[in-house]
């Protein structure tokens, strides 16, 4: 069971990184037109802004997956790493329902703002395909999913370490750094 949660949190953590990734190089390009557009031909253009700054909110919440996997965010790791055995697990039990909590406002949060905009458009950009708006919800989407996903990241690292600490091995997340720890994943 725990190697088929490792499997599929991999699956997850990749794709949403290098989705964050891709959005991120796709909203400098977009950005960068428009500073030519405004700056240098002196017509702005209407699409621009909006779509750099929805590409923005996606990537913000995809690489938030990325960083409660390899515990970039802030913590108690204080407390975390002074403890051992029973406390360590506690506290770690506690810190994870409280995160997985948030997790869930923000998703029932996310899901019930992308439903009420979902007839609103963006301003300044047309479906390509049809020639109509494209809804805002699409860009209010980026919170509930950003929260599932982050959800499958929590539960997966919070297993992780439960495994240790019941195996007793102490590895506190201060003497690696982020970088090693998505090699390891």
């Amino acid at each position: 069971m725990i190697k088929a949660l490792q499997i599929f949190e991999r699956s997850v953590f990749w794709a949403a990184l290098g989705a964050a990734m891709l959005l991120m190089v796709i909203m400098s390009g977009v950005s960068f037109y428009q500073v030519i557009t405004r700056f240098v031909f002196e017509q702005p253009s209407t699409w621009s802004e909006v779509t750099s700054r929805s590409l923005n909110i996606w990537m913000v919440y995809l690489g938030l997956v990325a960083a409660f996997r390899t515990g970039s965010l802030m913590a108690v790791q204080m407390l975390v790493q002074k403890a051992r055995g029973l406390p360590r697990l506690i506290l770690l039990a506690l810190i994870t329902g409280i995160t997985l909590g948030v997790l869930v406002v923000m998703f029932w949060y996310g899901w019930e703002m992308a439903y009420r905009v979902r007839f609103q458009t963006l301003a300044g950009v047309d479906n390509p395909l049809t020639g109509s708006g494209i809804s805002i919800a699409w860009v209010y989407a980026a919170i509930p999913v950003g929260a599932a996903l982050s959800a499958v990241a929590v539960v997966a690292k919070a297993v992780e370490e439960f495994v240790r600490i019941r195996a007793g091995i102490y590895l506190d997340d201060g003497d690696a750094p982020a970088e090693a720890q998505v090699r390891e994943i």
